[in-house]
C-alpha cells in the first residue's frame, strides 16, 4: 500500500534526524556522505546538475538526480 510506504520514508528520514540532533547541517552533511558513498561504490550513475551529464555510468543503473 503507497501510505505504508510514504509512512516508511517518513520514519526513516524522522530516524536520520534524530541521530544528527535535529541539525540540518548535520543532516545536509549526512546526505552528502551518503551521496559520496554511492558515487565511489560504482553501482549507481549521478547526474551533473550544471552539466546534465551523468558522472557514474555503467548500462543499467539507476539514475539519482534531483
Amino acid at each position: 500500500m503507497p501510505n505504508d510506504e510514504i509512512s516508511d520514508v517518513r520514519r526513516i528520514r524522522h530516524e536520520i534526524s534524530e541521530e544528527c540532533g535535529h541539525d540540518i547541517r548535520r543532516v545536509a552533511a549526512y546526505y552528502r556522505r551518503v551521496e559520496e558513498e554511492l558515487k565511489k561504490s560504482g553501482e549507481f550513475r549521478f547526474e551533473d546538475q550544471s552539466s546534465g551529464r551523468q558522472t557514474t555510468a555503467r548500462e543499467g543503473d539507476a539514475v539519482i538526480s534531483k
